[in-house]
């Protein structure tokens, strides 16, 4: 078991341990987005434009562990069931991140069960140990806003289906340069084919995709969200409650000296001529 203090540590994982758990709070933020989505046409293009996006993904991810997962277990929030079947198995602090084989509740692979203070219980739902304890260390190290999307979710969170192809360029297109996910994505799709590589460098003219995470601490609004609250004062005895408060003594204005400010200079009305 692994815990941490009410805010992020100040350390990261392993570069690809980065990488893993980018890319999974990419696919995780974009079923978000799937699940979000309203009816009619603006809420058919939102889930295709989201379909586009998981599948993009899972092909980084893919590239990334040197292994294919299949499409229904790409990583998710956990569910509230199978949260509280992990989290039997576990103990935790007040800002925790554990990782467990759900072999013993019954279940396929592997969870990530945590507490985040500011966004509640967060948990994950992977395949292989490799993206959960990249997670583990993500739940532990990153800012409580940013880990919201792996908030536990009441009901099982479905993959949509997913296309055979998808058009890796277009979807390099559509990637923020500025997003630590995004960026984790674009990097592992390099490689792929011609045409993609093309689109990224078009895309991350001005990245460096192979620069080392920089980890900024939590800013000051982030550390009072997440700070345990404040002791209260301790309170007067009630011997010393009862007696009259004693005040600064105050000189009477017949005891002050008082300096006077020195008096301005006459000017004189007229001026001497020549």
């Amino acid at each position: 078991m692994m815990t941490a203090p009410d805010y992020p540590l100040l350390a990261l994982g392993s570069y690809e341990t980065y990488q893993l758990a980018h890319i999974a709070t990419y696919i995780s933020e974009r079923l978000a987005r799937h699940r979000r989505s309203g009816r009619g046409r603006e809420g058919r293009a939102e889930r295709v434009e989201a379909v586009r996006d998981i599948a993009g993904a899972a092909t980084a991810l893919n590239n990334a562990t040197g292994a294919m997962t299949p499409d229904a277990d790409l990583p998710r929030p956990l569910d509230r069931e199978t949260f509280d079947a992990a989290r039997e198995l576990l103990s935790a602090g007040p800002r925790s991140a554990d990782v467990v084989s759900l072999t013993g509740a019954g279940r396929v692979g592997w969870a990530v069960v945590g507490h985040v203070p500011g966004v509640g219980a967060v948990g994950a739902q992977v395949t292989t140990k490799d993206v959960a304890d990249a997670l583990r260390t993500h739940f532990l190290t990153r800012p409580a806003d940013e880990l919201a999307t792996w908030a536990v979710t009441a009901d099982p969170q479905q993959v949509p289906t997913l296309p055979r192809q998808v058009d890796l360029a277009a979807f390099a297109e559509h990637l923020d340069p500025g997003n630590g996910d995004d960026r984790a994505v674009a990097r592992n799709l390099r490689g792929h084919n011609r045409r993609t590589d093309a689109a990224i460098r078009g895309r991350f003219a001005n990245v460096d995709l192979d620069a080392a995470p920089i980890l900024s601490p939590p800013t000051a609004r982030e550390a009072r969200a997440e700070a345990p609250t404040a002791a209260r004062p301790a309170r007067l005895s009630p011997a010393a409650a009862g007696r009259p408060v004693r005040r600064a003594p105050v000189r009477s204005a017949s005891r002050m000296r008082l300096h006077r400010p020195a008096a301005a200079p006459k000017v004189p009305n007229t001026s001497a001529g020549p």
